[in-house]
């Protein structure tokens, strides 16, 4: 699941796409299932576990899982 709206008002944007935050995702990143993306970036090389919480950048390959989610190991 991707989230690009974070509410910052209080309540929904909606509809008003300036204030969504986009989300990038590098290449050869595998996303488990039922997880769930903020807006950040992903670099590339990541694992992120089944129902893990992406609140920050992920700026180091590896892998990551948890809520929040955190590193866990190298590939």
């Amino acid at each position: 699941m991707f989230v690009n709206d974070l509410f910052q008002d209080g309540r929904p944007a909606g509809g008003d796409s300036s204030k969504w935050r986009e989300t990038f995702i590098g290449n050869n990143v595998s996303i488990g299932t039922n997880a769930t993306i903020l807006p950040v970036n992903i670099c590339d090389h990541v694992v992120i576990g089944a129902g893990s919480v992406v609140t920050k950048d992920i700026a180091k390959s590896g892998v990551y899982c948890g809520n929040p989610a955190r590193f866990l190991r190298e590939l």
